[in-house]
């Protein structure tokens, strides 16, 4: 696939038990028509982008979430949402929580070439507890109440269904640029913001697509052309977690699944996904999953 490799949903992910992946995320679809929502239960996700939009709902609980450069404790009632190509990863560890997520192609509000057009989103995050009494606590609550209905619309299939979803999305995305702050974008103000953003997308599919290989953080550096210091501080800055612990990530979702899958041996497993030897292997795995790989299967 050109290096881009085609994922199913978090929800097909969360449901099966199947390893969270990372990188560049190309969506596929029940059906024709480019939507899904669902709950989600003390989600993980390593930093990825997608064209399409992704709608966040916080039920109960709370998770760590970043987008782009900013990141955030969400709490029941906060949301998020992340527009067209935004970096972003959910981090539930030492939390719980569930999470009510909607995503779409863009296609469905008319904007097959991303959202939103010409603005962007000052900041990616709606939190409960800062809305002010009046007419923010309206928008916040009518949008909570349009993810609900696009929830149980999407769950019942009734006729014209995706009508009605349509209707609700055009709605939601609507309010979200009428009432929440939003920046012009300026091609020559914004090149540095989009430059580094293009950059770190580089270096995940990097990162992804040479995983089985002895990647150091002076190779990721020399590929997104920095120093090991300014990389270093800027991998994590956007990802939420160090080079090494993310690589490492990468690898142990990329084991898990073949644990699950395949008859290969845990040593072969272990080679084939970047590790040098068991004992590492073993070590780092349990690290990432509190459970060894012998225990998994």
């Amino acid at each position: 696939m050109n290096g881009h490799f085609l994922l199913s949903l978090y929800t097909n992910r969360t449901q099966t038990g199947e390893p969270m992946r990372a990188f560049h995320e190309n969506r596929t679809y029940h059906s024709a028509f480019p939507f899904t929502a669902f709950k989600s239960h003390n989600i993980e996700f390593l930093a990825h982008w997608h064209h399409d939009l992704e709608i966040v709902y916080v039920i109960e609980g709370a998770v760590r979430m970043g987008i782009n450069s900013e990141t955030r404790i969400l709490q029941a009632g906060d949301l998020a949402i992340c527009s067209s190509g935004d970096i972003h990863y959910y981090d539930s560890k030492d939390n719980n929580s569930t999470l009510l997520l909607v995503i779409f192609n863009p296609s469905l509000l008319g904007f097959p070439a991303g959202w939103p057009l010409n603005v962007r989103l000052t900041s990616p995050f709606i939190e409960r507890s800062s809305a002010t009494e009046g007419e923010q606590t309206d928008i916040v609550n009518r949008i909570s109440a349009i993810m609900e209905e696009l929830l149980r619309e999407y769950n019942a299939k009734l006729a014209y269904h995706e009508q009605l979803i349509s209707g609700l999305l055009q709605e939601l995305c609507g309010l979200w640029l009428r009432h929440i702050p939003l920046d012009t974008v300026n091609p020559h103000k914004d090149k540095r913001r989009i430059t580094t953003m293009k950059i770190m997308q580089e270096v995940l599919e990097y990162l992804d697509i040479n995983y089985m290989h002895a990647i150091t953080l002076a190779d990721a550096a020399q590929q997104a052309n920095m120093s090991l210091f300014y990389f270093s501080r800027f991998f994590k800055s956007i990802s939420g977690m160090s080079y090494i612990a993310y690589l490492s990530s990468i690898r142990v979702n990329q084991a898990e699944r073949l644990l699950l899958s395949t008859d290969k041996s845990i040593l072969d497993i272990a080679l084939e996904c970047g590790f040098t030897n068991i004992r590492t292997f073993n070590r780092v795995f349990k690290q990432v999953k509190q459970r060894t790989p012998g225990e998994l299967r």
